[in-house]
């Protein structure tokens, strides 16, 4: 094994769509993540490197057990590659990892001035002493990487549409398990929902759809202006997807279904939804801190705290001095 490892190397992802029907030994950065097939223990994710612009290579992976699957701590993680064949799936290049073939895996993590243990690996997996400096260089190379995948394009909150499909961009405000197969996620944009249509008057309507309110602490926690989307997470493969996911991160997502259920927004997953990898520049542009002092720069100004143009008025005070403020300003009050 180590005398066939001394001819390794890697090829970069931009050559790896010219080698067909070859084996090949890749290395890249994972910037979407798919949700696994739980039917047949399979999942797919696009990885780039410093010397591709393009959208990135799709990697199939398929294995004996779920568990055997590849778990991403992070979207923007690396990966690497050895033995993996360049096929076609869907008329797409695509670099198959197979448990049953020669093909094994290791997963890192992406952050520059981590140690260069990986945090997963196959079986068949063996790290070399020069991998730590592929590794290095392209944790360092990603820093400034500019991924572009004109394909995609976001939809805020404030123009989603019932019963359609849309990208996400999004913070990633809470994660509750309410029941041991249910999950909901609770994520802003800084935007305010449409108002729903509610098409029959006397049909009572719960104040909260979860089986208990979040506690006053945890409210407390969640911006004061614009909407909380909730995304349902309830079967196996989308709680595997998920569990790279924690409050404060900023995530997006592709294809997620909007739909309003007991009067209130909810998105759930498709089988084509996918998370994507958010670069340093765009958390910096996406920073609550920064919006919400946008925001209370322009307290004195109510109509401009309304983002949605679907209020249809503003209620007066008698105090001309006092500031605007949000619902959710007075029930997270400190007192």
């Amino acid at each position: 094994m180590e005398e066939i490892r001394d001819d390794y190397k890697f090829l970069r992802i931009q050559d790896a769509f010219k080698a067909l029907h070859l084996h090949v030994n890749l290395i890249g950065v994972i910037v979407e993540l798919g949700l696994s097939n739980g039917s047949d223990c399979s999942c797919t994710l696009k990885i780039v490197d410093p010397w591709h612009s393009g959208s990135g290579l799709p990697v199939k992976f398929v294995a004996r057990t779920i568990g055997a699957l590849p778990r991403v701590e992070s979207v923007g993680d690396i990966i690497f590659l050895s033995r993996v064949k360049i096929v076609l799936i869907n008329r797409k290049v695509t670099a198959l990892c197979n448990e049953t073939s020669s093909s094994s895996f290791a997963l890192f993590n992406g952050k520059h001035g981590v140690d260069f243990v990986p945090y997963q690996s196959s079986p068949k997996f063996l790290m070399r002493e020069q991998d730590k400096n592929f590794l290095s260089n392209l944790r360092e190379g990603m820093i400034t990487y500019k991924f572009e995948d004109g394909s995609c394009c976001f939809t805020s909150l404030k123009d989603i549409k019932e019963g359609e499909c849309s990208n996400l961009s999004c913070l990633i405000v809470h994660i509750s398990k309410v029941y041991k197969d249910r999950w909901y996620l609770f994520v802003w944009d800084g935007t305010e929902m449409p108002p729903c249509n509610i098409l029959v008057k006397s049909e009572r309507l719960p104040l909260c759809v979860e089986p208990e309110m979040l506690p006053t602490y945890m409210l407390r926690k969640f911006p004061t202006f614009g909407s909380v989307l909730r995304i349902l997470v309830d079967r196996v493969s989308e709680k595997q997807a998920i569990h790279c996911l924690q409050p404060g991160q900023h995530v997006k997502l592709l294809n997620l279904f909007f739909q309003v259920n007991m009067g209130l927004w909810n998105a759930t997953f498709t089988p084509s939804t996918k998370m994507q990898y958010t670069m340093s520049r765009e958390l910096q542009a996406f920073s609550p801190q920064r919006m919400y002092g946008e925001k209370l720069s322009s307290r004195w100004n109510p109509i401009a705290r309304c983002i949605s143009p679907s209020h249809s008025g503003i209620t007066g005070v008698a105090h001309e001095d006092a500031p605007f403020v949000s619902l959710m300003d007075i029930l997270t009050y400190h007192n």
